[in-house]
């Protein structure tokens, strides 16, 4: 292999390693820039809220929820975010119970 090819053949693993490394909503910003809301009435949600953990691109813990047509931040501090981590996070521990009870329940019937 000549050496064109060799620096041809590194500049392409390159490449290829930043794209992978970019990230898939093509945004290196926090989704919450324009503040929070603090109070939220439940029966005006449209769907589940999405939470979004702090990351190398947001270091900001954010939580999006959908009222009407619009998608508003609420503060994770608030009473209501506090209550949507909570939520969550008892989701994330009933998953985490029934995926270890049938990890059990298949070894013992073997």
């Amino acid at each position: 292999m000549n050496s064109t090819s060799s620096i041809f053949l590194l500049l392409s693993c390159l490449l290829v390693l930043c794209v992978q490394g970019e990230p898939s909503t093509g945004s290196r910003k926090c989704k919450c820039l324009n503040g929070y809301i603090g109070r939220v009435r439940p029966e005006l949600l449209k769907s589940e809220p999405r939470v979004y953990q702090p990351s190398s691109f947001c270091p900001e813990l954010e939580i999006i929820i959908v009222l009407g047509t619009k998608e508003k931040c609420v503060n994770p501090e608030s009473r209501f975010g506090q209550h949507v981590l909570s939520r969550q996070e008892r989701k994330r521990a009933a998953r985490s119970t029934t995926a270890s009870q049938s990890n059990t329940e298949s070894s013992t019937s073997l």
